[in-house]
């Protein structure tokens, strides 16, 4: 079984330096500066991974703009796209404005960390509130987050829009099962390698996700769907999981990915806890390196206290790495046609108050009427709506492609294609 000191060192490894801490802190100052440029009187407030400690080296950085006064959110974040472009920090910028929360999302050229945007939504804060007292409360929740986070990013089963589960549901699902151990007293819990299995266990094997619900909120842990309106006919396989902060909110709907999710988690549980998985390994090579694959990030980073550490020596035998394939994104998308002569908002110091200076003056009609549409053609792309229409098309297309490939992988640890059966424990 995987060791306590591995899961440790191997946390420290992706813990941030004093230097990526510093670079963070200095991104976030740059595009509040753009922010309040605008909207002098709005409260900007990051949240998520940042704020809570438990972000990944390449985790995105989420702000949410409260208070800016404007009455549309797309117009805001038009504004805000042409303000960063302008001022030249931002690469790579989208502008997903049909979505249930319209976002901007963008990487901070200096720094290269990435951002997602979003305006008036403050559950964001008080989410990151819950999550830093509920570290305090588990010391062991950071150490099964990071581990847990790479495990599922390197799966590509971490992004909630095509089906995985994200960084908020993933909490609520370890401190439901710490708050479960806590009460049981079944494992000793300071043993972090015990505790990961048997995340793998419960969540791979034993839950039924068909008729039980998961919860964090004070001691229930478990519930039945049906009770909270959250069965679904359509997928029934669904995990549900209660929102701490909104208890008639279920933060696992939209993981319609849940039975690759699920096999994953079961092919981990093998390869962490079968014997003859184990003495194969032989002496010199990394139990946690069956289930965690060397990628590139990890390969080039320097990690630990001293920043000497390297993948290669904390997970000795990790395996073949994984490759990324990442192509350059045009420098703004948009998924919402614009009139390039409609004035940004600018507030004038009153958050309510927002007027229509432009940042640039307006050309004349004439010439801006026979170009327009060549412009917007050149330098836009403009995708497609996000609204629910597009989520359920791109999940109906996930599932048959999952349904084809349900016999198909590239590796037994779950990386490539990913099964489609699971056991189903009732």
């Amino acid at each position: 079984m995987v060791g306590v000191a591995e899961i440790v060192d191997f946390c420290d490894f992706l813990s941030p330096t004093p230097e990526e801490q510093a670079a963070r802190d200095a991104a976030v100052h740059s595009v509040f500066d753009v922010i309040k440029y605008i909207w002098p009187a709005c409260r900007p407030e990051v949240f998520g991974s940042f704020r809570t400690g438990l972000y990944l080296p390449t985790s995105d950085i989420d702000v949410v703009i409260l208070e800016s006064g404007i009455k549309n959110p797309q117009t805001g974040l038009y504004a805000l796209s042409r303000a960063l472009s302008q001022r030249g920090i931002a690469k790579k910028m989208q502008v997903i404005a049909k979505a249930r929360v319209p976002i901007i999302k963008f990487v901070e050229k200096k720094s290269g960390v990435a951002f997602d945007i979003s305006f008036d939504v403050d559950n964001g804060p008080k989410a990151a509130e819950f999550i830093k007292e509920a570290v305090l409360k588990w010391p062991q929740l950071r150490p099964l987050c990071l581990i847990l986070k790479v495990f599922l990013q390197q799966r590509d089963l971490n992004e909630v829009y095509s089906g995985g589960i994200g960084s908020y549901a993933l909490l609520a699902m370890i401190i439901a099962m710490l708050q479960n151990l806590s009460e049981s007293r079944a494992y000793p819990e300071h043993n972090l390698g015990m505790l990961l299995v048997h995340f793998f266990d419960f969540y791979g094997r034993k839950l039924n996700t068909v008729d039980v619900g998961v919860s964090c909120k004070e001691r229930g842990t478990f519930f039945l769907k049906s009770s909270k309106g959250f069965s679904s006919k359509g997928r029934p396989f669904l995990i549900s999981i209660e929102d701490p902060q909104t208890p008639d909110n279920d933060i696992g709907k939209n993981s319609f990915n849940y039975i690759q999710i699920r096999s994953a988690f079961g092919m981990a549980l093998s390869n962490l806890s079968n014997p003859k998985n184990i003495l194969a390994l032989g002496p010199n090579r990394s139990i946690l390196g069956t289930i965690i694959r060397p990628d590139p990030v990890l390969l080039e980073r320097k990690g630990g206290s001293s920043g000497d550490v390297t993948f290669s020596n904390l997970l000795p035998g990790a395996g073949e790495p994984l490759q990324t394939l990442n192509g350059e994104k045009q420098d703004i998308l948009c998924n919402w046609q614009f009139d390039d002569e409609e004035p940004l908002p600018r507030g004038n110091g009153n958050a309510g108050d927002v007027s229509a200076q432009s940042s640039g003056r307006k050309r004349k009609s004439s010439s801006k009427g026979r170009h327009k549409k060549k412009k917007i053609k050149e330098n836009v792309d403009v995708t497609k709506d996000w609204d629910e229409e597009t989520f359920s098309k791109k999940e109906k297309s996930s599932r048959k492609k999952s349904s084809r490939h349900s016999h198909k992988h590239k590796d037994s640890n779950g990386y490539g294609y990913h099964h489609g059966g699971a056991s189903w424990s009732r």
